[in-house]
């Protein structure tokens, strides 16, 4: 081992091997740099696609929304329609129990100011024959 020309041969097989793996290891990073680029394009093209579907769903949830919102909307006036018309059918109905009410009220109104007419006229009737009996019974005190 004492010889130059082995110092020489491993200089030069140690020189060729560092640049072998040098050149080795350049290409293997500029190649896992290019499939790195590759894999994020790929990624990149993927999660665009995905930001388009999850776009067309919410497109298609937005559709949906308005569609019920539409729905909800036009029951809810078919709602407020029965609802104004059975409200117009009770007010009519309170309307004509209010009138028969003040129909019979008038009527007992009359019936009752007759019988008390009569009463009084009575009453006056019986006063007179009070006073009748009263004046009769001042005249002979001791009947």
């Amino acid at each position: 081992m004492n010889d130059p020309q082995i110092w020489t041969l491993l200089g030069v097989f140690s020189a060729i091997m560092f640049t072998a793996l040098g050149i080795s290891t350049r290409y293997t990073v500029s190649t896992l740099r290019a499939e790195m680029r590759a894999g994020d394009a790929f990624l990149a093209g993927r999660i665009d696609a995905v930001d388009a579907r999850f776009d067309a769903v919410d497109a298609r949830f937005d559709s949906m929304e308005r569609r019920l919102d539409a729905r909800i909307d036009a029951l809810g006036d078919r709602l407020d329609a029965k609802i104004d018309a059975l409200g117009d059918r009770l007010d009519a109905r309170i309307d004509a129990v209010d009138r028969r009410i003040d129909e019979k009220y008038d009527h007992l109104a009359e019936v009752l100011g007759v019988r008390l007419d009569s009463v009084d006229h009575r009453l006056g009737s019986v006063e007179d024959d009070l006073k009748i009996v009263k004046a009769h019974l001042l005249r002979h005190p001791a009947a």
